[in-house]
C-alpha cells in the first residue's frame, strides 16, 4: 500500500513538474520569438549615405559622406564589424575629399536586442541602439540627455524596399519633422548610423538612404540619396509615366533683388516645390507652386546659387548666377 502511494505521489509530482515546465515555456516563448524575429545589421555590405552638420552651424549641412561596414575585428575576445567613413564634396559627390578611414567597430547583442559601438577616440564600448525600448522609455544615448530627455512616443512597423518588416520607434522630438529623428530596426537612426539622436539645432545629421550589398533598402523623406547642392548626379531621379518636363528660367545671370521667371511646359502634379540654396547649403527660399509660370525674388547678395525643383515627380537642379 505504501509502495502504491509513493508511485501515485511520484506520478502526481511528475505531472505537476510538466505543467510548471509548460507554463515556463509559454512565458519564455514571446522572448524567444522576439529574438528570432530581430532584424540585425548586415555583417558586411551595409552602406549609409549621410549628411553631416558640425555644431554650431547656420547652414542645413556642411558635409556629406558614406559610412559602411567592411570586415571584422576582435576586441577583448569579442567579434566586431569594422566601420569605415569617407567624405565627399557637397557640390560634386563624385569627388572624395578624405578617406576611407577606419571609424570604429560595431557589435550586436541579438539576445538583448542592443547595438554597441567602439569609436576610435573613446575606446570603451558605448550603447548605440536599444531595440528593446517600449513606449514611454527614455533614451540613454543622446548627447543632450542631461538637459532634455528623449522618450519613445510610439512604435510601429514599416516595410522597406527589401520587403522586410522592420520596427520603427518614434520619439518626442518635433523638429525638423514631427517625431524625427526615428530609430529603425536593422538600419539605425534617420540621423545616420551614429549621427546622434538629436532634435534640430541650427542643422542636423541626416541619413539620406541605406543599402545592403548594393541594393537600396530605405530612403529618407527627401526621396533622394543625394544632397540638393550636388551637381554631379543625374536629374530625374524618380521614374514616372510622365513625359519629360521642359523648364525655362530667366534671366541668368540675374541682378540682385530683382525677379527670376520660371516656365514649365506642363504641370501634372499638385505638390511641386522650388528650393534656392547658397553655396554653403543654406536655404534662401522654399516655395510650393502649381502654375506653369511664376517668379521669385533674386537674392540680395551676388554669387552662385543652386536651384532645386521637384515637379511632376522629378527632381531638377540648376545653377543661378546673381550679379550686380
Amino acid at each position: 500500500m505504501q509502495s502504491k502511494l509513493c508511485i501515485t505521489k511520484n506520478i502526481t509530482a511528475m505531472k505537476y513538474k510538466k505543467q510548471i515546465l509548460k507554463i515556463i515555456l509559454l512565458l519564455l516563448l514571446p522572448a524567444f520569438t522576439v529574438a528570432q524575429n530581430f532584424i540585425h545589421f548586415p555583417d558586411s555590405g551595409g552602406l549609409w549615405k549621410e549628411t553631416y552638420s558640425w555644431q554650431p552651424s547656420p547652414v542645413f549641412y556642411n558635409g556629406i559622406g558614406d559610412t559602411y561596414l567592411e570586415g571584422d575585428t576582435v576586441l577583448n575576445d569579442t567579434i566586431y564589424h569594422k566601420v569605415y567613413n569617407l567624405r565627399r564634396d557637397v557640390f560634386c559627390s563624385d569627388i572624395i575629399l578624405s578617406g576611407p578611414e577606419y571609424d570604429g567597430a560595431l557589435r550586436e547583442d541579438t539576445t538583448n536586442q542592443k547595438v554597441y559601438y567602439r569609436g576610435t577616440i573613446n575606446a570603451s564600448e558605448q550603447l548605440l541602439y536599444d531595440y528593446s525600448l517600449e513606449i514611454g522609455d527614455t533614451l540613454q544615448t543622446t548627447w543632450y540627455s542631461p538637459y532634455y530627455e528623449v522618450y519613445v512616443t510610439a512604435i510601429d512597423t514599416i516595410t522597406t524596399f527589401d520587403s522586410v518588416q522592420r520596427r520603427i520607434w518614434y520619439l518626442d522630438c518635433l523638429q525638423p519633422f514631427d517625431g524625427w529623428p526615428q530609430i529603425i530596426e536593422g538600419i539605425g537612426s534617420t540621423s545616420g548610423l551614429h549621427g546622434g539622436i538629436e532634435p534640430y539645432w541650427e542643422g542636423w545629421n541626416e541619413l539620406l538612404c541605406f543599402s545592403a550589398d548594393g541594393d537600396e533598402v530605405w530612403r529618407s523623406l527627401r526621396d533622394t540619396c543625394y544632397v540638393v547642392t550636388d551637381t554631379c548626379v543625374p536629374v530625374g531621379i524618380k521614374e514616372t509615366a510622365y513625359s519629360k518636363t521642359s523648364i525655362k528660367y530667366y534671366p541668368n545671370p540675374v541682378s540682385t533683388s530683382t525677379t527670376v521667371s520660371f516656365e514649365f511646359n506642363q504641370i501634372q502634379t499638385a505638390d511641386n516645390y522650388l528650393w534656392l540654396f547658397d553655396l554653403f547649403g543654406k536655404e534662401i527660399a522654399h516655395i510650393k507652386f502649381k502654375d506653369n509660370f511664376f517668379t521669385i525674388r533674386s537674392p540680395a547678395n551676388k554669387g552662385l546659387y543652386m536651384v532645386k525643383i521637384l515637379v511632376n515627380n522629378h527632381y531638377y537642379t540648376f545653377k543661378l548666377i546673381v550679379s550686380n
